[in-house]
């Protein structure tokens, strides 16, 4: 199962499906030439439109339109145009060899002088044309071709285009696993580079992973990859898009055994598929349909549509194990019926389709094997045979790495044990300092600048009540202290109070306040063991600060020591 959304080669049942629109064209041939511009002022898209406008009603335009487009690449020199132009002209002429012979020149010119584009990119378009001949073994040949020139000239865009794939062939040899890892792969590259990567390539991958998530009964993963592709067709407004996600809805709706939605869901992406000459999904889709009228016990419609994939097998000669099937169903049909002839005719097209398919995935499996995995292998077995060869003089470098950094490490543990012991120094001086200190004492030497402001009086009166102040720690373990509050409380004025406390404490009022506060934290934590087991935060509430972090930067620059350094080592000498 594979999803493609760009046009293809075509196929003579296009024809067929072709000839309503072949008599439009005709009704509508003369207001469409009267109304066209000159051919010269054409873009490579509007003569890629004209000739697929014209392919299946007017061979004649379409070859007109085929030359002038591979005519204008030459005269601009544009390779990737040129060999479009020359797969239009193997298209209208009905001759494969033409396209072949000209990517096949291309590859000569280049392969001596390769370069990131060229002959990579020859070998990845002689593999496409090859694949949707359903040529797979010889497809993937060139495709290793192509993977073989990527090592020596690294080109991303065209690295995950061959990824694509391989990946798609890695799904018909059976390895669903292998093949989703690829697109996955694919997938994220797309999601990083998206101005380097066209709209359709990157929805053919989201509907690609989507299948294999449900062939591998994933349907969850199916249905995320369903929507995003949905979601990624409405965003460019994309119908025939939308049209393909019809299949992938059906899909997953077959996979929960939602019959009757696998049925209208999926009729609604046949027109699509017809459009884009998709023809291996279009007997998928037949053949789902017959299988939900056959889960439905409609046995007359899940005939109908085990024909269509007959039908249509007569015409394109794609084979699987789905058209098997329908030939199957239709040998017991006939049995049934006692008609031995035709049960004989479709048990002889079922051993031919399962040699066609036993012979196919025979010489994939053995290129993979071959030429592809083994490769890979042999190239990550030389990749570990030199890494080991490196080990002997890593192990050397190693040794010198490991005494550097062991005289590193050494050095670091003599800083940290001298910064340990400097902190531990710091530790006892505090408490030897605690010890000694009967009564804090918050005044210093007696200065005239305050009494040439305030009266002797005032003076004298507010350094009593700050003395009363201080030694009820509820008064200032207050975290909504201010000057201002404590000022009223003191009954007196902020600004008498901030001079008092700057001439008479020696600081201002937050550093005051500050000291009141962590020499009560020192006092508390020498005499309550309990309060040593709160966390930073709660003591830091406790002595009036309101979080951890001003306190700890508080507790440092009164002591030089960290809270939790410090009662540590408070812990220890008891």
């Amino acid at each position: 199962m594979y999803f493609r959304i760009e046009k293809r080669k075509s196929n003579p049942l296009k024809i067929v499906l072709h000839i309503t629109s072949f008599l439009l064209f005709l009704g509508s041939f003369n207001t469409i030439a009267q109304n066209s511009k000159n051919i010269e002022n054409y873009t490579f898209d509007e003569l890629s439109d004209k000739y697929y406008e014209y392919k299946f009603t007017d061979s004649l335009k379409a070859k007109k339109f085929a030359h002038f487009y591979f005519n204008k690449a030459l005269k601009e020199k544009d390779t990737v145009n040129a060999i479009d132009g020359k797969y239009y002209l193997s298209e209208v002429y009905k001759n494969d060899s033409i396209y072949i012979n000209y990517l096949d020149s291309l590859i000569s010119k280049t392969k001596l002088n390769p370069n990131k584009m060229y002959p990579t990119y020859a070998f990845l378009k002689k593999g496409n044309l090859f694949f949707n001949n359903e040529l797979f073994n010889v497809s993937l040949k060139n495709y290793i071709l192509a993977s073989s020139n990527l090592k020596k000239n690294k080109n991303d865009s065209l690295n995950y285009l061959l990824k694509i794939r391989i990946s798609t062939l890695k799904n018909f040899d059976q390895k669903n696993l292998e093949s989703l890892k690829i697109l996955l792969e694919c997938n994220q590259y797309y999601i990083k580079n998206k101005s380097k990567v066209s709209d359709n390539k990157h929805s053919a991958v989201l509907m690609n992973i989507s299948i294999l998530y449900a062939k591998l009964k994933k349907i969850d993963s199916s249905n995320i990859f369903i929507n995003k592709a949905i979601e990624f067709a409405y965003e460019k407004n994309d119908n025939f898009l939308k049209g393909y996600c019809y299949y992938l809805k059906g899909r997953c709706f077959f996979e929960n055994g939602a019959y009757k939605k696998t049925i209208l869901n999926i009729k609604k992406s046949i027109p699509y598929l017809i459009i884009d000459e998709n023809y291996r999904n279009l007997s998928l889709c037949y053949s789902y349909i017959a299988k939900s009228y056959e889960k439905l016990n409609n046995e007359k419609n899940a005939l109908k549509y085990h024909f269509l994939v007959d039908s249509l097998y007569i015409t394109t000669k794609i084979p699987s194990k789905k058209v098997k099937n329908s030939f199957n169903y239709i040998s017991h049909h006939y049995k049934d019926k006692g008609d031995l002839k035709n049960q004989l005719k479709y048990i002889e097209k079922q051993i031919f389709v399962d040699s066609i398919q036993a012979s196919v995935g025979k010489n994939l499996s053995k290129t993979f094997t071959e030429e592809y995995d083994r490769p890979k292998l042999i190239a990550e077995k030389q990749k570990i045979i030199s890494e080991l060869n490196n080990e002997v003089s890593f192990y050397k470098k190693s040794r010198i790495y490991i005494a550097i950094v062991l005289i590193l490490s050494f050095i670091l543990f003599l800083y940290q044990f001298r910064k340990r012991k400097k902190q531990e120094q710091k530790f006892d001086n505090l408490t030897l300092k605690l010890k000694n200190k009967k009564e804090v004492d918050y005044s210093v030497n007696s200065s005239t600048s305050v009494q040439k402001t305030l009266p002797e009086t005032i003076i004298t009166e507010l350094l009593a009540k700050l003395d009363s102040f201080e030694k009820q720690p509820e008064n200032f373990t207050n975290n909504k202290l201010t000057l201002s509050i404590l000022a009223k409380e003191l009954e007196t004025n902020s600004n008498y109070l901030s001079k008092v406390i700057n001439q008479k404490k020696g600081c201002n009022f937050s550093t005051y306040l500050r000291k009141l506060r962590i020499d009560y934290a020192l006092d508390l934590l020498e005499k309550d063991a309990t309060i040593r087991k709160f966390s930073i935060d709660a003591i830091a509430k406790e002595v009036g600060f309101k979080n951890a972090e001003t306190f700890s930067k508080a507790f440092f620059k009164e002591t030089e020591l960290n809270p939790s350094f410090y009662i540590k080592q408070l812990e220890k000498k008891r």
